[in-house]
């Protein structure tokens, strides 16, 4: 039997929707500054690396601080609103703008000197090689 699928709608959007009904003047409704969500995150492991990767589209190189420390991967990005120009104003504006933070308990020791990090097409991509402890090793039995 066939079904129609029915994409659900996200609830947030919903709350969103009536508390600017509600409380904000729809003249400034589409202006605010919204805090950045949600960016898409992938941590892939294999033997020699952890490899995590954060979408941050339209977010500057200079604009994001990678740090690690204590067990931790934190990343932290902002995505600022643009300058209008004098004669300028929003018709309306949906893009999302401001600060977006995650931390990642490191699930083993990695080497902080060789960390890498590379920022291209809105990716930002971190590499974290474990350290040699962290490493899984044949033992040989005698």
């Amino acid at each position: 039997m066939l079904v129609r699928f029915r994409q659900v709608p996200d609830i947030t959007d919903h709350f969103d929707a009536m508390l600017r009904a509600a409380v904000i003047p729809p003249s400034t409704a589409n202006t605010m500054e919204r805090r950045v969500r949600n960016s898409g995150f992938s941590a892939l492991e294999d033997n020699d690396q952890l490899t995590v990767t954060v979408e941050l589209p339209g977010v500057a190189k200079n604009d994001v601080a990678v740090n690690v420390h204590e067990g931790h991967l934190t990343i932290k990005a902002e995505r600022k609103r643009p300058e209008l120009k004098e004669q300028e104003h929003w018709i309306r504006n949906e893009m999302n703008y401001g600060t977006y933070e995650r931390t990642l308990r490191l699930p083993y020791a990695v080497d902080v000197e060789k960390v890498s990090a590379l920022h291209e097409n809105g990716l930002l991509t971190v590499v974290l090689p474990k350290h040699e402890v962290a490493k899984p090793k044949q033992i040989t039995v005698r």
